[in-house]
């Protein structure tokens, strides 16, 4: 008898109108790994199986300095239930020494995301049903346990024993079992608070029912098997902190919860829950799409990212990955048009734009927020640039003129340190108008990974997408000042460099090969000065709202990439006839070390954000009509199944091997790649009516 999942649970959330996916275990253990956010940087991740693959895994992860400083709390949850006699450990656990036990992956029938993770497990003849509800913000957990009973007339008692397994510690580090501190523990019949550590950080238990025991017990060495592929520091140890041992009936489920600092309180089991659903309905009905498991799947995943700012709470960023990224300026605002627009959530959008110029230093925007402190780095020539192309983007969407007014000046005023000079050798030559990123050793465009402080790829000179990100950027800061009637000493000024920038845009074209220089007056290239590899970075010049090439030179761009560069996963980064080009990340190694990684991040790998701007580029050469809506969403079908659970379930990540299979790297969650499969699907479905 199969357990009809979304059967059990529309009949427990009269509220649950929406489409949900169920997903089924794959052979062996399910490594798909599963996110959910609390929406202040903290978030609960692992994978079905049960078992923590990597060291960002963990039930209760909580960001001590909202969004950053993210700690893991509480790392895993171990149950054992007896029933009828016989004894079902749920978990799954990997060992440094390579066994795996227990293997709780063998009961699990059935999961789902929607509305909160649930885990179906067989238990001889009946169910234990599991739900796990990271409350939205709030750093509190719950877990929920439920006894579904098979075919039977007599009533069924089961018996569950929950271990609380814990490690405190920064996201990036492990845990060393020692004695040297105690996790002293206060009980009470229906809690315990773990201190955790000096600065008295507590993990809060409660429970709604059952006898629990306090425990200080090390278990050593779990492994993490996606560390282990990273070459990163593998394995660490956790503190049983406790064991809840509790019955189970049809009429008497388990609520437990585990929290940060402060105890939750258990008033109702469904609550949290229900709180969730009430906000996933919301964002599902201003999304407007059509209703389907698809369409619950990305719009709930455009949410994940947006998280509350440092800056207070009615400021919003955006995460640009989990598990370990932080917030970045660059894929903030290459993210806000699909996380935001696409979705209809344009009060977020103008949130999000609105703080940006609190955050302007000599002209640039914050390249990235650190995670350990939440200070500002600015070390990109880009960022501001993509600001013009999220507020086009915003402004064309909403027609809301007004917020002109506030952000036309902190522009033109970026546009003034870029004439002027601003830091890192970052300015306009007066001679063609183009923007410079003069200083060699410094990388300054999103190909940004060093070795040895190193770029792995040399761009220093004028790199093509940000010649194609200054000319828009100047475009729209002159057609948006006719447009709101915003006058300023600058505006001619700016005109006329808008006309010398696209006059030189031309200086980009390679005769020899048909499409643009990804770099001209280079530095650090030998004996060139222009440098002709085929990357995908031209296709900003073809996918900008305003563009300064014609339209045979974009058509032949638009060529060379889908000749060379595109895949089902995203746009290579480099071309496989290239000696550099490395067709897997990390260079091929099974066991990938940091130098390895970065060595080939930007050297062949394909990025799921980059199809978004290849279709720009693609409905701007051929047209909106029918063969483009089909090709359109042939583009997408792929990138759809991978979010649907291909590598992780209800997101995309970060990165693929440029060669086939194109497996999944990276992070398992990244911001621009779900926000332009939303953008893209969002144009999908308003074409076709």
């Amino acid at each position: 008898m199969t357990f009809g999942l979304i059967s059990w649970l529309k009949q427990k959330y009269p509220d649950l109108t929406y489409d949900v996916p169920v997903w089924y275990p794959t052979a062996g253990a399910d490594h798909r790994e599963w996110l959910v956010v609390n929406g202040l940087g903290g978030y609960s991740a692992s994978t079905i199986s049960g078992a923590n693959r990597r060291r960002y895994h963990g039930l209760l992860v909580s960001a001590l300095n909202p969004p950053h400083d993210r700690h893991i709390i509480l790392s895993k949850l171990d149950e054992i239930v007896t029933i009828d006699d016989e004894v079902f450990e749920l978990t799954t656990n990997e060992w440094a020494s390579g066994v795996v036990s227990p293997t709780g992956y063998k009961f699990i029938e059935s999961f789902t995301t929607l509305p909160t993770p649930t885990w179906v497990y067989a238990i001889g003849k009946h169910y234990l049903v599991k739900q796990l509800t990271l409350k939205w913000g709030t750093n509190e957990l719950y877990a929920n346990y439920y006894l579904v009973p098979g075919i039977t007339s007599t009533k069924v008692t089961a018996q569950i024993k929950v271990r609380f397994l814990a490690g405190f510690r920064s996201f990036h580090s492990q845990v060393n079992g020692s004695s040297e501190f105690h996790y002293p523990q206060f009980v009470s019949p229906r809690g315990s608070v773990v201190r955790l550590n000096e600065a008295d950080r507590r993990l809060c238990l409660s429970w709604s029912q059952g006898e629990y025991e306090p425990q200080r017990q090390w278990w050593w060495d779990f492994i993490w098997h996606e560390e282990s592929a990273r070459g990163e520091k593998d394995s660490e140890d956790l503190l049983l902190v406790g064991t809840l041992t509790a019955n189970l009936t049809e009429d008497a489920p388990l609520i437990v919860a585990a929290t940060l600092d402060k105890p939750a309180e258990l008033i109702e089991e469904n609550a949290p829950v229900l709180t969730n659903l009430k906000r996933q309905r919301k964002l599902l009905d201003r999304s407007n799409l059509p209703k389907s498991v698809r369409n619950s799947i990305i719009t709930i995943a455009c949410d994940q990212f947006i998280v509350r700012d440092k800056d207070g709470s009615d400021k919003l960023t955006v995460l640009a990955g989990y598990p370990w990224f932080s917030d970045f300026g660059r894929w903030t605002l290459a993210s806000l048009p699909g996380l935001t627009l696409s979705t209809h959530r344009y009060d977020k959008a103008k949130k999000i734009l609105l703080g940006l110029p609190a955050k302007l230093k000599d002209g640039l925007l914050p390249s990235r927020n650190l995670e350990s402190s939440g200070e500002p780095e600015y070390k990109s020539a880009d960022v501001t640039l993509w600001w013009a192309w999220a507020l086009y983007q915003y402004v064309k969407a909403t027609k809301d003129i007004d917020i002109l007014k506030e952000q036309l000046p902190y522009l033109e005023e970026a546009a003034n340190h870029f004439l002027r000079g601003t830091n890192d050798g970052i300015r306009v030559d007066a001679k063609d108008g183009l923007l410079l990123c003069h200083r060699r050793n410094e990388a300054l465009t999103w190909m940004d990974s060093k070795v040895a402080e190193f770029p792995i790829t040399e761009r220093a000179g004028k790199p093509v997408e940000i010649q194609a990100l200054w000319f828009n950027f100047l475009s729209v800061l002159t057609t948006f000042a006719q447009t709101s009637g915003h006058t300023s000493a600058m505006s001619a000024q700016l005109e006329r460099l808008r006309e010398q920038s696209q006059k030189s845009m031309q200086r980009f074209w390679n005769a020899d090969t048909s499409y643009l220089f990804d770099v001209i007056d280079g530095r650090g290239l030998g004996d060139q000065t222009n440098d002709d590899t085929l990357r995908p970075n031209q296709l900003l010049a073809v996918s900008m709202p305003y563009r300064a090439l014609t339209k045979e030179q974009e058509r032949s761009i638009l060529n060379a990439t889908n000749a060379f560069l595109l895949t089902p996963m995203g746009v290579r980064t480099l071309a496989p006839s290239d000696e550099s080009y490395q067709g897997k990340y990390g260079c091929g190694l099974a066991h990938a070390d940091q130098y390895h990684r970065d060595l080939s991040y930007y050297q062949g790998t394909a990025w799921p954000w980059l199809i978004g701007h290849y279709l720009d580029a693609y409905v701007n050469v051929h047209g909106n009509s029918p063969d483009t809506l089909q090709t359109v969403n042939t583009i997408l079908q792929p990138l759809f199944q991978n979010l649907e659970g291909e590598s992780a379930v209800g997101t995309t990540g970060e990165i693929f091997d440029g060669d086939r299979p194109h497996a999944a790297r990276g992070c398992f969650a990244f911001a621009p790649s779900v926000a332009e499969i939303m953008r893209w699907h969002r144009w999908s479905t308003r074409q076709s009516g």
